[in-house]
């Protein structure tokens, strides 16, 4: 399975999450590790552009292609199974608190989420501290 991201040039080949500790997200509380991903390269590049592109800039970005194994173990978040207002923002805290229980749990290596721009479509939560990350890889 290949997932995908947008970052900065420098932290094209960093899977630690450092990033999502710092800041936070809708899928993991502050100083939590999680790396974000999504299904293929239009739906990264709409969500970065969405979220991120007007406080990042657009100079010295790069699409990055992170390499999962196949036996990886992937859990899915169906959209029935989340609450009404799960992709609001501000975002809840039970997108938070859903994302961080998973983390902890370390139940599997990725968990699938909805895209709150595309609901049909799937984002990628990479846990860095899974036991089978050091399996996941950048493709050159």
């Amino acid at each position: 399975m290949i997932v995908y991201r947008i970052s900065r040039d420098i932290y094209a080949s960093d899977l630690t999450g450092a990033g999502a500790k710092m800041f936070g997200g809708r899928w993991n509380p502050k100083g939590v590790p999680v790396v974000y991903a999504s299904q293929n390269r239009s739906l990264t590049a709409l969500e970065f552009y969405a979220h991120r592109a007007s406080s990042m800039g657009l100079s010295g970005l790069t699409m990055v292609s992170i390499l999962i194994p196949d036996d990886a173990v992937v859990q899915m978040v169906s959209l029935a199974s989340l609450p009404p207002d799960w992709d609001k923002y501000p975002y809840t805290s039970a997108t938070v608190n859903l994302g961080a229980e998973w983390l902890e749990s370390r139940e599997s290596l990725l968990l699938g989420v909805p895209s709150v721009l595309i609901h049909e479509e799937y984002n990628y939560l990479i846990n860095p501290e899974h036991p089978h990350m050091n399996r996941v890889s950048i493709a050159g």
